[in-house]
């Protein structure tokens, strides 16, 4: 039996990768457990994986490898999702998605950490 490509991946990594996941899940309708599994996925799930790898790539500046190891598939793998959604950008609906997708990525990576300490005990 094959087994799936696994690779340790750091915790920031994977913090990333999957707010990465659940935004495009909660966007387009697919449940994120869906999008992670390794068996075949039914075409939303596909689709909405590679929109995932794609923005990993794009908005967080990751190489393919990287994403490859994050989403848990081989670099050819990821490689391929950013060439699919790449030649699909002129869509306009897709390109106004992606586009959505990585301000939002953009606005929860690159913002600083708040400062909670005046919070106390309840947060």
């Amino acid at each position: 039996m094959r087994e799936p490509y696994r690779v340790e991946v750091n915790e920031r990594d994977r913090l990333h990768a999957d707010l990465v996941m659940q935004l495009v899940a909660v966007r387009l309708g697919v449940p994120t457990e869906t999008i992670r599994r390794i068996s075949r996925l039914p075409v939303p799930a596909l689709r909405a994986r590679r929109v995932a790898m794609y923005l990993a790539h794009v908005a967080l500046g990751w190489q393919l490898e990287r994403v490859g190891h994050a989403f848990g598939v081989n670099r050819q793998t990821a490689a391929n999702a950013a060439i699919r959604i790449e030649d699909a950008r002129e869509h306009e609906a897709l390109n106004q998605l992606l586009e959505e997708l990585e301000d939002a990525i953009h606005a929860v990576v690159d913002a600083p950490p708040p400062d909670l300490s005046g919070l106390g005990e309840v947060a």
